[in-house]
Formats: structure tokens, sequence, C-alpha cells
């Protein structure tokens, strides 16, 4: 008797760092720190193998639904590409139903596509008897997400997605690594909020485009880089002490040097939301990933939360509710 595999991986809020995960930028400014943490936005997946060679895709929150008579019928150029790629890569012997779902709104800019793509490869990976360390199902679930993207991919949203908690990715010249830290997650949960714009973000295309600058020599760009680069390192020392009363300040110089990298980063809808939360009293705003759409998350104190949420929902937000989690990727299988 069949029984299904299920697995399931947290998303992440960036809080210092980005865009400095993608290969080879990281290279060019001394390979800083990428820090961000999980949250309990979750991507799930459900495989259930078949005694036939039939292919039966299910995307949750997409609302698609797709059957093939075979692996082999199914085409690379798919809706649900990084699924299809990913189960390619693995090539089970049997048919399968696979259901995946994720809780982050589509292109909201906090990994959830990452966070997907890790959940997968937990479940393929138990399925098929690969035997993969979590450092390769990272590697190859990046290398498998530029291949659908188009555009190089960074690193930092698969490891609070395998790993969980709040962490720091460290893209070296020979290998990632990767630390978390001692903090409480339900501690930070009490000092953040995270709104979702409504209208999602495409973070390939805007990466693409600042990597092309800093390629192409284009001094604007660097200079901010690097003020992303001196956030990044200034707010890992403040989270391995410990110290939460630091981020803010942190956080918002990283978002002001972010912003500068493309006029399409933030949006009027966002400045707005921004403006809405500070005037309720919160103390820092960023917009999460790329930029152009998605969340945006903001630090405030404790005391002035709930105002700040109600004022955001006010202003045309969706407030999400979440928490920061230890947890990563989770696979249930039949023993």
């Amino acid at each position: 008797m069949f029984r299904v595999i299920k697995s399931s991986a947290p998303t992440r809020i960036d809080l210092a760092g980005g865009t400095l995960d993608i290969w080879p930028l990281h290279l060019f400014f001394d390979s800083p720190p990428t820090l961000n943490a999980a949250i309990d936005l979750y991507a799930t997946v459900e495989i259930l193998p078949r005694k036939d060679k039939r292919i039966l895709l299910t995307s949750g929150d997409l609302g698609l639904s797709y059957n093939f008579p075979s692996l082999s019928a199914v085409p690379d150029n798919h809706p649900l590409e990084l699924i299809v790629r990913t189960l390619k890569f693995y090539r089970p012997k049997s048919g399968l139903e696979i259901f995946t779902d994720c809780r982050a709104p589509q292109g909201s800019g906090i990994g959830g596509s990452s966070a997907l793509s890790i959940a997968l490869h937990g479940a393929l990976n138990r399925l098929t008897g690969r035997g993969y360390r979590r450092a390769e199902m990272i590697e190859i679930a990046k290398n498998i997400e530029t291949q659908v993207i188009k555009v190089p991919a960074g690193c930092q949203d698969y490891y609070p997605a395998m790993y969980g908690g709040v962490r720091k990715v460290l893209p070296g010249i020979r290998r990632t690594e990767t630390q978390k830290y001692a903090i409480s997650p339900a501690e930070l949960t009490r000092h953040f909020v995270l709104c979702y714009t409504g209208k999602p973000r495409n973070s390939g295309i805007n990466n693409w485009k600042v990597m092309k600058k800093v390629v192409d020599g284009n001094r604007t760009a660097i200079r901010h880089l690097k003020s992303i680069r001196d956030c990044a390192v200034e707010m890992e020392r403040a989270l391995s002490r410990g110290h939460l009363k630091s981020l803010a300040p942190i956080f918002a110089r990283e978002w002001k040097a972010r912003k500068q990298l493309a006029p399409n980063i933030s949006t009027p809808q966002m400045d707005r939301l921004m403006r809405a939360a500070q005037k309720k009293g919160a103390l820092a705003g960023k917009v999460c990933g790329a930029g152009g759409g998605g969340c945006v998350a903001f630090i405030v104190p404790p005391a002035k939360k709930q105002s700040v949420m109600e004022e955001l929902t006010s202003k045309g937000g969706k407030v999400l509710p979440f928490r920061f989690v230890s947890r990563g990727l989770r696979c249930q299988a039949p023993a």
C-alpha cells in the first residue's frame, strides 16, 4: 500500500545583505554575510506514489492542476516549471501525485519559491532514496531555480528553508557557510510586522539589473552595495550579541541604500505604507527581497505593534500574521 510523503519548509524575512548572496557579486564585495530569519508561512508538499506511470501535479496556492501519462510526457516549459524540473532531476520510477501549497502570497518577496523547492527536494530525496545531504540539496535547488528564472539565483533563501532560525549565510571562495543565532524567535516576533502590498514582484529582473550595473563598473550601484555590505556586517555583530534594540537603525540604513539601486525597487504604494507605519511609531521598514512589489517588513516597539497593523490595513495593506521559527525542513515518510 502506498503512503503519502509530506514535507514542509519555512519562508523568511531578509534582515540585511540581500543581493550580495548572488554569485559572483559576493566576491566583488569581500563575501559579506546575508542575514535572515525563518517564519511560519510554510511551503508544503505531499507526494503519493502510484502503481502506474501517470504524473498528477496540483498547486493549491496557484489553483493549477495537470495530468500527464508519464514523466517523459511532461514538458520542461510549463507553468509549474520549478516543480517539473525538480521532478525530472530525481526521476522517480513510478507515477506520482504531487500536491504543493504555500502560505506566502505569490511574489511576496519572502522566499516562497525557494521554500517550496526545499520542501520538494526533501520529499523527492526521501522517496527516491538518493541520499543527498542538506548542503547538496541547496546547491541543486539553486541551480534548478537558475534554469527556471534564466538569471543568476542567490543562495540565501534556501538556508532558512532548510535549517530554520535567525541565521547568517556567508558565501565564500571555498563554500557557503551558515550559522544560527541564539535569539528567541518569540522575542523577535514581538518587534516585527509583515505587510503584503497585494502586488507581486519579479526579483530575478531587479537583481539582474543590479548585477549588470556592477559588472559594467557603475560607481553609483557599487557605492550603494558597499553600504548594504557595511549594514550587513554591523547587523551581524548586533545579532551575535543579541542586541535587538540595535537592529532598527541598521534596518533603516540598509533600506535607504537598497532603494537607490533601481527606480522600481520601491513603489508609490510601498512608500505610502512606510509613511503610515512610521506615523504610528514604526522604527524602521524595508521591502522584502529585491523589491518592486511584494511585502514590507517593519520593526516596531511591541507596545505600538497593534496600532501600526491597524494603520497599514486602513491604507490598503494586508498584514500577514506570522511567527519567527527555529525549525527548518521537515519530512514525514512512511516507516
